[in-house]
């Protein structure tokens, strides 16, 4: 402790005064008394004005000079300087992640970042308030709003609940760049790891949390009927160092169905398929637990839901008699109801999933030109539309058609296969060729249509929602896109006629189509995930992922039980807290239950459980820059003694006048 005005200790001189005047005191007192017997007490007060005799009430003289001590001490401004003052603003963010729930020593990762919160609240001041934020967050991620409160900080802390979605930084670091405005500001990070951090233009303070933690997960996992009967794959991977034996146990609706006993060595991963007959199962929750005790749990079961198999409704409009597209469709699987029209006999998509238009037909304007009545899960497939594919206006009408440029190759023979050319399309002007593939689009896994052969295609400036999956030179050959909920996806070329594209008769064509067909398929689902849906367990969905809700009465409220049984009103169509590992159900307003869908970690990089292996020396940085990098505090402190020197004063006039009494 420091004084501002260490001079005002001057004035504990006055103490010594204090007393000697008890020492001296002279009192005198008038009385009347009936009798000359009282006289003998002026003999005692005679001797009880001898000075320098023992003083016989201590008790006014020590509350006198406490008091004196307590108004120096008050006059002299007292401060506590403390190392963690900041000028600015602080924000404390605490990663509630699913690796956070990590249990060591009996406590998880997440306790221990909530004591470290709060010891670093104790520690630290702000001047302009400190803000408590955490990495994940359904509705915001601000836990408790900038305030110098340590009380509200400490309950805010309390509060942070726990959640089983994979970190994701990005938007929490891009949320602190919005509410700091001054290089003062400074924040501090507590979680288990400090691997691929996002940059942040302010002193990051990075305190760790967590150890070693012994885990087995599962990763991998999918449903599905495969001729007549459910397949269950479920990929469990070994992170400890030892080799681990337990059971693995199939149920339906939590009611145990198969079990199986695994054997998995260190630090690999293994896969076990359940087989069995469906009947009876269909629209049921199909779970697999793993039958361990390890340092984390949201690993160790995983949930779908067994969906019956339902045809996928194809209409054809075409009527050109050398396509190949017909047999193509046909070989997806013996799932496909097929339909194909001539143009002339084409009325409307009706019921079906996904509608092909081969060539420039008036069917094709005429679907274009009311697309209102399409119904949004229907996808449309344009292969050769050559001007009658117009923009979409934002209203999701259709509009006048762009022109496209014709470009026709020389007609020679097409080479065979294997060959390789770079001059596959040619412009007007000169040669052209294949200059890019969206190779990282699910559309195009493991597809190179380098090498293909073109005699003849189209261009067009694309629409500001198409995205090309195959360029040339010219332009795109092969786009796709979503506007005004529907599904697009355009062929320049005439793909299946064998006479102009050697596209339909090689492995990548094929393999491209059949892609394409599972990608609309799953997008013909009510319930459908934002990114990749190629290769996915239906209505199966991962933690943090958004789930679009794609039922064609769009306009009902709905509400969402999640596995907690809190209830959840959506104002739209996309649904974002999927922060839990479950089952969840989707209801109309009218408490109808609607759908229901799930949702798993599988996430290997979570399951990994990485931790910050440098904490003590995280922890002596952190404690480094409160020293060095913080500014002191000094937190003056006379109020308080003040207030105790008043209270002795009065407690000394009481018992003052208590004696006179």
């Amino acid at each position: 402790m420091q004084f501002l005005n260490p001079a005002a200790f001057y004035l504990l001189s006055a103490i010594p005064i204090v007393v000697f005047l008890h020492f001296l005191k002279l009192r005198r007192y008038t009385y009347l008394v009936p009798s000359i017997m009282h006289w003998l007490s002026t003999d005692e007060d005679r001797r009880a004005n001898v000075p320098f005799q023992r003083l016989r009430h201590l008790l006014l003289p020590l509350l006198q000079v406490l008091f004196l001590l307590l108004l120096t001490c008050s006059v002299a401004r007292p401060i506590l300087r403390r190392p963690g003052f900041i000028p600015g603003k602080a924000i404390l963010i605490v990663d509630n992640s699913v690796s956070m729930l990590s249990e060591e020593m009996g406590q998880s990762r997440l306790t221990l970042a909530k004591t470290a919160a709060s010891e670093q609240v104790a520690q630290i001041s702000a001047g302009g308030g400190i803000m408590l934020m955490t990495t994940q967050g359904t509705r915001t991620y601000i836990q408790q709003a900038f305030t110098t409160d340590i009380a509200q900080l400490q309950h805010a802390i309390e509060n942070i609940t726990p959640t089983h979605a994979p970190r994701n930084l990005r938007p929490v670091f891009d949320a602190v760049t919005r509410y700091t405005d001054s290089p003062q500001d400074q924040v501090f990070f507590i979680s288990d790891t400090f691997e691929n951090l996002p940059d942040l233009p302010l002193p990051l303070h990075k305190i760790a949390v967590g150890a070693d933690a012994a885990n087995i997960g599962i990763v991998l996992f999918s449903v599905a009927l495969v001729q007549d009967q459910y397949e269950v794959l479920v990929g469990i991977q070994n992170f400890t160092q030892t080799p681990r034996e337990f059971n693995v146990q199939l149920a339906v609706e939590n009611a145990p169905l198969d079990d199986r006993t695994v054997s998995i060595p260190p630090k690999t991963t293994k896969s076990v398929l359940f087989l069995g007959d469906p009947r009876g199962l269909a629209g049921k929750v199909i779970s697999v637990h793993l039958g361990i005790e390890d340092d984390f749990s949201p690993d160790n079961s995983v949930s779908a839901i067994l969906s019956g198999v339902s045809p996928l409704k194809i209409l054809l409009v075409s009527d050109n008699q050398k396509s190949l597209l017909p047999e193509l469709l046909r070989a997806y699987g013996n799932r496909v109801d097929l339909d194909v029209v001539p143009p002339t006999d084409y009325h409307g998509t009706g019921d079906a999933d996904i509608a092909v238009f081969e060539g420039s037909t008036p069917a094709g304007r005429e679907a274009l030109g009311n697309l209102s009545e399409i119904p949004p899960r229907t996808g449309m497939i344009f292969i050769n539309p050559g001007s009658d594919l117009p923009f979409i206006s934002a209203s999701g009408k259709a509009e006048k058609p762009n022109t496209p440029e014709l470009v026709r190759i020389n007609p020679k023979p097409l080479r065979n296969e294997g060959e390789q050319r770079p001059d596959l399309i040619v412009k007007k002007s000169g040669t052209t060729r294949v200059i890019r593939t969206d190779a990282a689009h699910p559309l195009m896994a493991d597809v190179s249509l380098q090498g293909l052969q073109v005699r003849e295609s189209m261009y067009r400036a694309l629409p500001i929602w198409g995205h090309a999956l195959v360029e040339t030179e010219k332009g795109a050959l092969i786009w796709f896109g979503t506007e005004a909920g529907t599904q697009w996806l355009v062929f320049e070329f005439d793909a299946f006629n064998p006479e102009i594209s050697t596209f339909a008769v090689s492995i990548p064509g094929p393999l491209f189509v059949y892609q394409c067909l599972a990608w609309f398929e799953a997008g013909a689902a009510p319930l459908q995930p934002f990114g990749s849906q190629a290769g996915r367990t239906r209505h199966a969905f991962g933690t943090g992922e958004e789930v679009i809700i794609a039922l064609e009465n769009r306009d009902m409220p709905f509400r969402v039980q999640k596995p907690d049984e809190t209830m959840v009103t959506l104002n739209n169509a996309v649904f974002t807290e999927t922060d839990l590992v479950g089952v969840y159900k989707l209801f109309a307003d009218d408490g109808r239950e609607l759908e229901r869908f799930t949702v798993n970690l599988l996430d290997t990089a979570t399951s990994t459980l990485s931790h910050a292996t440098t904490i003590e020396r995280e922890t002596e940085d952190v404690s480094a820059s409160l020293e060095t990098d913080l500014q002191p505090m000094a937190q003056e402190m006379w109020r308080f003694p003040a207030l105790l020197a008043l209270i002795v004063l009065l407690v000394e006039w009481w018992f003052y006048h208590r004696e006179r009494l």
